[in-house]
């Protein structure tokens, strides 16, 4: 993301990072629901079925006549012994299978799951009441076993007791009477629990009691695309933005109106150009401007042209330097299309090419190149004779850059290239200079002839390095840019 100052990252800079990004958003959120859609489409389809079990409270021993409760401890112990080694056994027996089989408490009641998977749904149903009936037929099986125990003790506790009594009554001691009848009632206590205890035993449910039968599922509990596929999209999505705004962050290039003024210390952009699709037609250059003069793009020139227009009222503003961080950012097409707007303005506009590295302005015009201004540095031609008039423009003047000469900053710095930008800065209303990117000499040395600079950012190409360090080199001539033209918005 753009390291702008926290005041200007605002939620307009994140929607611009948006906005710019959106294709790894869309990219990898249908990425993600394609796999998920695919893992789900090769994956084997499992069937879940659930039956329910109550759990009950057991018979303890000794049997109290106050009611017993059920705690979370009891629920979580009747679930950790359906799924014990003994059950799953007994289970496997019985289905011909290892079941697969886990269990949950139904919200905060008594009620527990006993859920199946199977490949069919018959088969988890089956599988589900199956292994119920087993975990409820194994605990009421451990607990008669616990009570007849129970009752075992209590029967050879009764048989002592009947032994002493029996002893105790052949004996002539003034005091046996009263140890007769204290052993007599406490072999009827006992007598009355192991009767309870035998009637426990027949009723016992052993702790839980199956209380609904599983049916079987209408679809698969697995996979299931449609949920599948719906929590992809959400972590596509929030994936795609963790991309866009990583690889924001990441991104050298210059995007925004308000990245180019924070980088160039409050340099202000003046032209937001939209790109041109389609700039080359059949080989031939387009020049929009004229081509289409009703289009938005001429619309951002004319209101570029209407600047320059008006800042001619406060200060001298004759020859304008047009200049660019690099070498990519459209600069020769802003030349050739602003002076159109201006001449169509009303405008005397001379456009002077002196991009010696790569000259272009000539070709854009549908003029020639030569004769130049090279041509008249050398004298092999004057001024007046160089100098075209741009065919279906009126008020248009071209300059072309003429032959390229070994020696190009030594030309362009030379007192006859002043001269002549003196004699175009008395005829024209306007010298447009098509200059060379900054980081080429020439383009400083032409900088001093300029009564304004202005430089040209493409949007998405030019590198935030390469912005300061253009604003940099033009500060070291005492040329500070009057403004900015962002082209490819």
């Amino acid at each position: 993301m753009s390291e702008l100052e926290p005041a200007e990252a605002n939620l307009r800079t994140y929607l611009h990072v948006l906005l710019r990004r959106s294709h790894w958003v869309i990219a990898v959120t249908i990425l993600s629901v394609a796999v998920a859609v695919a893992i789900g489409s090769i994956q084997r389809k499992e069937y879940s079925a659930s039956a329910q079990l109550l759990v009950t409270p057991t018979v303890t021993v000794p049997i109290s006549s106050t009611p017993q409760t059920i705690s979370p401890a009891d629920i979580q112990t009747q679930l950790q012994l359906l799924t014990s080694a003994p059950v799953k056994e007994r289970a496997a027996s019985r289905l011909g299978m290892k079941p697969l089989i886990t269990g949950s408490q139904i919200g905060q009641t008594n009620v527990i799951s006993v859920i199946a998977m199977a490949e069919t749904p018959s088969l988890a149903a089956q599988t589900a009441n199956t292994y119920a009936e087993v975990f409820v037929a194994y605990q009421r099986t451990n607990a008669i076993n616990s009570l007849t125990r129970a009752e075992k003790e209590y029967e050879a506790q009764i048989n002592a007791i009947n032994s002493q009594i029996q002893v105790l009554q052949r004996s002539t001691s003034p005091t046996t009477a009263s140890i007769v009848s204290g052993l007599t009632t406490q072999k009827a206590a006992l007598s009355s629990d192991w009767e309870q205890l035998q009637v426990a035993e027949v009723e016992t449910p052993g702790g839980v009691d199956l209380v609904s039968l599983a049916s079987p599922p209408s679809s698969p509990s697995s996979p299931r695309i449609l949920r599948d596929g719906t929590i992809a999209l959400v972590i596509g999505l929030l994936l795609g933005l963790a991309v866009a705004f990583l690889m924001d962050y990441f991104d050298e290039n210059v995007y925004t109106k308000e990245e180019v003024e924070w980088l160039t210390g409050g340099v202000p952009v003046l032209g937001l150009i939209p790109k041109i699709t389609n700039w080359k037609k059949n080989r031939r250059v387009k020049l929009i401007a004229r081509e289409d003069p009703l289009s938005p793009i001429t619309e951002s020139y004319r209101s570029l042209g209407a600047w320059i227009q008006y800042a001619r009222h406060d200060a001298p503003l004759k020859t304008i330097l047009v200049t660019s961080a690099v070498g990519t950012e459209e600069k020769t097409s802003t030349v050739a299309n602003l002076a159109i707007v201006l001449a169509n303005a009303g405008e005397r506009v001379v456009v002077v090419g002196c991009d010696l590295l790569r000259p272009h302005i000539g070709t854009f015009l549908g003029q020639s190149d030569d004769p130049g201004f090279t041509s008249v540095l050398l004298g092999e031609k004057d001024l007046k004779s160089a100098v075209q008039h741009v065919t279906k423009t009126p008020g248009m003047a071209l300059l072309g850059t003429g032959p390229i000469p070994p020696n190009p900053a030594e030309m362009l710095g030379s007192a006859k290239a002043a001269e002549v930008f003196g004699v175009l800065s008395g005829e024209y209303d306007v010298v447009l200079i098509d200059g060379p990117p900054l980081p080429v000499a020439d383009a400083l040395v032409l900088a001093s002839y300029a009564d304004a600079v202005l430089l040209v950012v493409a949007a998405g190409e030019t590198k935030k390095g390469q912005v300061e360090r253009a604003t940099e080199l033009l500060g070291q001539v005492n040329a500070r840019p009057v403004g900015i033209v962002l082209s490819g918005v």
